[in-house]
């Protein structure tokens, strides 16, 4: 039987996110400075792991080895404590992600759910390549999807099929069980109590609001976070030259100049919401990387991850 062959610029598969490791050379994935502990000072090097010379106490998370829990400082804190030390890296990369139906969109050269997919890959490839745990949190058709961090291939390819699913059922427009809310994500971001975590959170930011700063400003006091922002060109600014025709994948509008009047309100709201996300973020300290869907999204991380990532 033949089988239909897919179009990547539409919806990602195992394999296509499995290449994805051949691009590590475009970019470096910064540090972590995040120190997270009662009983040491506000930075530490960046190095973590078992080795010769001992460096601080930090909270215990998931996935740490529990032979490096030190239990006097634990009975003392009542809070579980393991060792630090200096030579081997060792730290959490999250990966959020966002494929629910508003990411399934694009009018240049591909979708921004399959962006999201490509970055997550590239990402997670990165951090186990320098030996560090990575982690995600999907939120899409399939509701909420937990992995836990860890240092194994396996879980990537687990994390890889996930994605391919997640696209698919964008693509057969499924989104019946699709009752996610951004701020539904952090919330559970909150609940798995991270600390020293790099959270890289990848979304186009469409339901970001007030209560949402809120909740990342809580995330962000233990955990360094980044937000990497996915859009499409006609999402900033809507023109209307000629007669075009919106679909939902069930029904269709043809949207001409006299529709300029919407046009134009719905402009100034999109830039006036995107401006607002980006601003307040900022104000956080967090880096706010802005990715399109022309297909230049790899070259565009690398560029702002060098020039403006350092956590």
């Amino acid at each position: 039987m033949k089988t239909t062959a897919v179009d990547l610029r539409i919806a990602t598969t195992l394999k296509a996110l499995t290449q994805v490791k051949h691009r590590l050379h475009a970019f470096q994935f910064p540090p972590s400075k995040k120190v997270e502990s009662r009983l040491v000072g506000g930075h530490l090097s960046g190095f973590r792991g078992r080795g010769l010379e001992f460096e601080e106490f930090r909270h215990y998370q998931a996935g740490d080895d529990v032979r490096n829990i030190d239990w006097l400082v634990t009975a003392k804190t009542n809070q579980p404590h393991v060792r630090e030390y200096r030579q081997e890296k060792d730290r959490t990369v999250l990966l959020c992600v966002d494929q629910r139906s508003n990411m399934y969109f694009s009018t240049v050269e591909i979708m921004k759910s399959v962006v999201a997919a490509q970055v997550t890959a590239a990402l997670s490839w990165q951090v186990l390549q320098q030996s560090d745990r990575v982690g995600a949190l999907v939120f899409g058709t399939q509701g909420l999807s937990w992995f836990k961090p860890r240092r194994a291939h396996s879980e990537l390819l687990r994390l890889f099929r996930l994605l391919e699913t997640e696209n698919k059922e964008l693509v057969k427009r499924n989104s019946e069980t699709e009752r996610v809310t951004f701020n539904g994500v952090v919330q559970r971001l909150l609940r798995q109590k991270l600390k020293g975590a790099v959270i890289v959170v990848i979304s186009d930011f469409s339901d970001f609001d007030s209560e949402t700063r809120f909740m990342i400003r809580r995330l962000q006091a233990h955990n360094d976070l980044v937000c990497v922002s996915i859009q499409d060109p006609m999402e900033q600014e809507l023109l209307i030259q000629e007669a075009i025709c919106f679909s939902d994948g069930e029904l269709q509008v043809a949207v001409d100049s006299s529709f300029q009047e919407k046009i134009d309100n719905y402009n100034t709201l999109w830039q006036q919401h995107h401006l607002s996300v980006k601003q307040e973020l900022q104000s956080l300290g967090i880096p706010y990387l802005q990715l399109d869907t022309s297909g230049q999204h790899f070259s565009q991380l690398k560029q702002q991850l060098s020039e403006k990532v350092d956590v």
